[in-house]
């Protein structure tokens, strides 16, 4: 069901990987995805955070950044052990232009430690 791995994030023998159904999608279509988390002996996930990001190019010339990230959707899934969550981005309606680039990132918060993230880009089509 799930074919599209985006994320696979390894910390010692643990592994956190995201999976989409696609990677291209209609602005009113549901982004449905997993999170799999395996073989976490030892280690201490406080939260797994997962955000969808519109990057669009920075207009303001004085501006030391060449792009802005706006954060369109964003949960938390709690750690629980080993196991697969399901997750929805529900269909985005706030999208400024489909030709910008969309990043979906996941952050693991890890508990005395370095927190880990990933992001990965997805696409939505042209509307008609």
């Amino acid at each position: 069901m799930f074919k599209e791995l985006l994320t696979s994030i390894g910390i010692g023998d643990s592994k956190i990987n995201t999976k989409l159904e696609k990677i291209s999608f209609r602005l009113d279509e549901d982004i449905n995805g997993v999170v799999d988390v395996h073989e976490l002996d030892g280690l201490e996930i406080d939260h797994i955070e997962l955000s969808l990001i519109e990057r669009k190019k920075n207009k303001d010339e004085m501006s030391q950044f060449e792009y802005l990230d706006e954060k369109l959707a964003s949960f938390n899934i709690e750690n629980r052990g080993s196991e697969t969550i399901p997750f929805t981005f529900p269909a985005i309606h706030n999208v400024e232009d489909v030709n910008h680039t969309f990043v979906i990132i996941t952050h693991v918060f890890v508990s005395s430690s370095v927190d880990y993230y990933d992001e990965d880009e997805i696409y939505f089509e042209s509307v008609r």
